[in-house]
């Protein structure tokens, strides 16, 4: 992992900026769009119909910001390849309308979103390797600084539990990362699949080797690239991920 190119939290946070401002015109909405169809595709590279069980659950549990915004549109994504999404989304965001219609959509398509009743254990079911395939980890991610607060701490620390039992596919950042650093808490995830968005950021340089890495987000021109110092990936044929 020593010689990928990766780019810092504050190099990452002003591509994001250009992207959004006047000059190139992206919506926070279409970043989204892409984000998650990049991870629910990465999820059929290492879970291929055909060779797993599509009855199996993908529990995919999503946190209150832009990176449980990308899991929530994941989910949309793998119900319509085919797969059995259900989403556990505890601390719903209201700061933008956006996520709210995101849900509305997964409603639409018939993916199960759990209630978010405090204290409600119901979720802990969908953890069990008999009935799960992978668990889509959209909790923290660019932005994330501890300490963890409920009632993530408690669903960290189921997941910490699981001890490899069931796959987990990370969000461009493992929940209990930092950004730049990487593991920065007790409870900090060790994902079997990690999917970068956009370009992979310095905590990659932390994974191992038996963990699966994906760059998505096939929408970065050669000379934008340039410009903040990577090239572009060499995406094939009509694919949004590529495996690093």
């Amino acid at each position: 992992m020593s010689l990928l190119k990766v780019v810092s939290s504050k190099l990452a946070a002003e591509i994001d900026q250009e992207l959004m401002g006047p000059a190139v015109g992206f919506t926070l909405p279409q970043l989204m769009e892409l984000a998650g169809f990049s991870v629910a595709q990465a999820v059929t590279r290492e879970f291929p119909p055909g060779s797993v069980s599509m009855d199996k659950n993908v529990f995919v549990i999503a946190g209150p910001g832009n990176n449980g915004g990308d899991g929530l549109v994941c989910a949309r994504h793998l119900k319509l390849f085919g797969y059995n999404p259900v989403v556990f989304y505890p601390k719903r965001s209201e700061r933008n309308e956006f996520y709210k219609q995101l849900v509305n959509q997964l409603n639409f398509f018939k993916v199960p979103v759990l209630p978010n009743d405090q204290g409600s254990t119901d979720w802990l079911e969908y953890l069990d390797p008999e009935r799960t395939l992978c668990i889509v980890d959209a909790i923290f991610g660019f932005s994330f600084k501890p300490p963890i607060r409920e009632p993530f701490a408690t669903i960290l620390d189921h997941l910490y539990g699981l001890k490899d039992k069931v796959p987990i596919v990370s969000v461009d950042v493992p929940s209990g990362w930092d950004v730049d650093k990487g593991p920065i808490t007790e409870l900090a995830l060790k994902p079997s699949t990690l999917v970068s968005l956009t370009v992979p950021k310095p905590c990659s340089t932390h994974l191992t080797e038996d963990t699966s890495h994906y760059v998505g987000g096939r929408f970065i021109p050669r000379d934008f690239a340039n410009k903040y110092g990577f090239e572009p990936f060499d995406y094939e044929g009509t694919d949004q991920v590529l495996k690093l």
